[in-house]
């Protein structure tokens, strides 16, 4: 794409030929009325005003001739540039073979982008299938898990006859790894019905700063037992903006809990709020990495907001 200062150069160029071409006309005019004036009975023109006229005339010449020649070389190299695209006779001229290939090309151009909409609309309808059969697989998936932990958990309650230490420790960790599964599988089917615009979203008026302090209990708790320490600076009085209250908690909680993960002892949960513009800003360090980040990062995008990476922090922007 040609940069604005070369087309603004470029359109002032060929004004300023135009202009030059012009400018010896309009003088040229000036002095046929003042040869007229001269040109009566008793008057005599100086030779100044002749002399000028001269001039004026091979100005105009000389100006004239540049003007066409250079108009001309353009317009022969723009003609040659597209000849492998426009077609006809050898007896047409330039102009007929810039509009065929401006024709072609314009015809071609409404091609590409009427094939890039058919491609985004397949795209967009085998992604919300297989969004909505992941959905159906991840619902009868988790009823079949169920069935599973039922059993489990009636063993552990209640079990049937005495069970030594080893068997119960089996069946805390199938009940453990069972409990794994079914928030996996609850992660995915909430990503498979944001992509297929099936998770309802509540907008409303949402004070940021009072969803971090709903979650960050949790998390300030779980980086104690790591050892970490929690940073926390609340921007007071941060304006509200319009986000689903739930979601924000959910994606933010993901957040903080994956956080705390890469917190230890000598790296503190760092945890901020500000206001930028339109959007309510919050700034989780250390930075995470793990499979919780897609679930969060897809609950704020559904929300109208965006995630982004660095300085070794997350910084999650919502409203607007």
């Amino acid at each position: 794409m040609t940069p604005a200062f070369v087309r603004r150069r470029i359109s002032r160029s060929i004004a300023w030929r135009l202009a030059a071409g012009v400018l010896p006309s309009l003088l040229a005019v000036a002095l046929v009325i003042s040869l007229f004036y001269y040109g009566q009975f008793d008057r005599e023109a100086p030779p100044v005003i002749l002399v000028a006229a001269a001039a004026i005339t091979l100005a105009s010449v000389i100006v004239a001739w540049a003007n066409a020649r250079y108009f001309a070389g353009r317009l022969t190299r723009l003609a040659q540039s597209t000849a492998s695209v426009s077609s006809g006779s050898e007896r047409t001229d330039e102009f007929d073979r810039i509009e065929r290939a401006v024709g072609k090309l314009g015809s071609a151009l409404t091609a590409a982008e009427a094939e890039r909409a058919r491609i985004d609309a397949r795209a967009t309808a085998r992604l919300n299938e297989e969004a909505t059969m992941l959905a159906g697989v991840v619902s009868d998936t988790l009823a079949q898990l169920d069935q599973v932990r039922l059993p489990l958990q009636i063993l552990l309650a209640s079990p049937f006859g005495e069970l030594n230490e080893n068997q119960e420790e089996l069946l805390r960790d199938a009940r453990g790894a069972a409990d794994a599964i079914d928030v996996a599988l609850r992660r995915l089917g909430q990503i498979a019905d944001i992509d297929r615009d099936a998770l309802p979203i509540q907008r409303e008026l949402v004070q940021v700063n009072d969803v971090v302090r709903s979650v960050l209990p949790v998390a300030r708790a779980a980086a104690e037992r790591r050892g970490a320490r929690t940073e926390t600076e609340l921007e007071p009085g941060l304006p509200r903006v319009i986000a689903d209250r739930a979601r924000l908690a959910e994606a933010l909680a993901l957040f903080l809990s994956d956080a705390v993960a890469h917190a230890d002892t000598s790296t503190a949960l760092q945890v901020s709020t500000q206001h930028v513009g339109s959007k309510a800003v919050i700034r989780i360090a250390p930075l995470t990495d793990g499979s919780p980040l897609l679930l969060a990062t897809r609950l704020i995008a559904a929300q109208g907001g965006d995630v982004a990476m660095g300085d070794g922090a997350l910084v999650v922007r919502v409203g607007g």
